[in-house]
């Protein structure tokens, strides 16, 4: 990243996510935060938001692209089909980069509540929030809604109407994985786990009760789920089993390269040793820098690279070294 770059467009900002298309498209989530005691008394819808594409080899303007939003924006998300980004906010308004949308709020959505991802299962793209609300990409601003209550009363019948929450803790699926359309588990608070057939939704009770942080279903046939306590359940279907974990909440996970990764929020990543039964530090061929080291705040995947990143860098692993994706200015060799 060049120094008029950075300057520009990324001095003000933190990467909050990234979807990895192939090493030569990695798409970031890029928020501006407040810098000022003046500015932290600003909402942060107030400042902007934008994509970050990197793109070392198609764009003839330099090795990123910038798409820079400034409405009413305080969390996004991004995920989509072959370089073909996607963006969510967390009101489920959804901007198709490719196709050049504005902003439009998913249709069908009968609840409204937060976002909280979008995701790509078997090449099609899927956003989901609380109230477990599961919405399926069918086409250029169309979406199919997969957890209506008309269709499916059950996920619905522990709501309670007075208030319009849960009964109990405001559950919901706060992770989403899949190995196919007709093959996809949600997860939310509590432990509160779903499986989806392609035509209905099943209830499955996991043996924790921690709140569900993310799901990655492996290309082992293996699903792995963390949580906000650090426990993470594998299984299917309706075996399950707890492997040791860590004290700290698995903020990120995804497949690569014949092992699943976890990206904790004590800034470490982790895998699973199949072994020992437990996770343990994941070790590499070669060391990303020193200085990320407890500092990752999240990882994504696509079959050419592993993608670990901080607040203000990003690299991608190959299987073999790490290559300098988004780097400040002043630890890198460019200008």
């Amino acid at each position: 990243m060049t120094k008029d770059y950075f300057e520009k467009y990324y001095k003000n900002g933190e990467l909050q996510d990234c979807a990895a298309f192939d090493m030569r498209y990695i798409a970031f989530i890029l928020k501006d935060v407040p810098q000022t005691e003046e500015e932290c008394e600003k909402e942060l819808s107030d400042f902007p938001t934008r994509l970050i594409a990197y793109v070392p080899e198609n764009n003839k303007l330099g090795e990123f692209a910038t798409i820079s939003w400034s409405h009413g924006i305080e969390q996004a998300f991004v995920s989509g089909t072959y370089r073909y980004p996607i963006v969510s906010t967390q009101n489920f308004y959804i901007d198709e980069l490719k196709s050049k949308t504005n902003w439009y709020p998913i249709p069908n959505n009968e609840r409204g509540q937060l976002a909280k991802g979008v995701t790509n299962i078997d090449g099609e793209v899927y956003a989901y929030g609380m109230v477990r609300s599961v919405f399926k990409r069918t086409g250029v601003k169309a979406w199919e809604n997969i957890t209506s209550e008309s269709k499916h009363p059950n996920i619905y019948r522990d709501i309670d109407r007075r208030r319009g929450n849960l009964i109990g803790d405001k559950v919901g699926f706060s992770a989403l994985d899949g190995f196919s359309a007709n093959d996809i588990y949600a997860g939310g608070n509590g432990g509160d786990f779903w499986y989806y057939n392609g035509k209905e939704w099943r209830r499955i009770d996991l043996p924790i009760n921690a709140d569900i942080s993310t799901i990655t279903c492996g290309k082992d046939g293996k699903v792995y789920v963390g949580s906000r306590v650090g426990n993470v359940v594998v299984g299917r279907d309706n075996s399950w089993e707890v492997i040791k974990g860590r004290t700290y909440e698995m903020t990120h996970s995804c497949w690569f390269d014949g092992k699943v990764y976890f990206s904790s929020q004590d800034g470490r990543i982790y895998t699973y040793d199949e072994t020992k039964k437990e996770l343990v530090e994941a070790t590499f061929k070669t060391s990303y820098p020193e200085y990320m080291h407890h500092l990752i705040r999240g990882i994504a995947s696509c079959d050419e690279c592993l993608v670990a990143y901080t607040a203000v860098q990003a690299y991608a692993y190959d299987g073999e070294v790490w290559h300098e994706v988004i780097e400040i200015p002043s630890l890198s060799n460019k200008n």
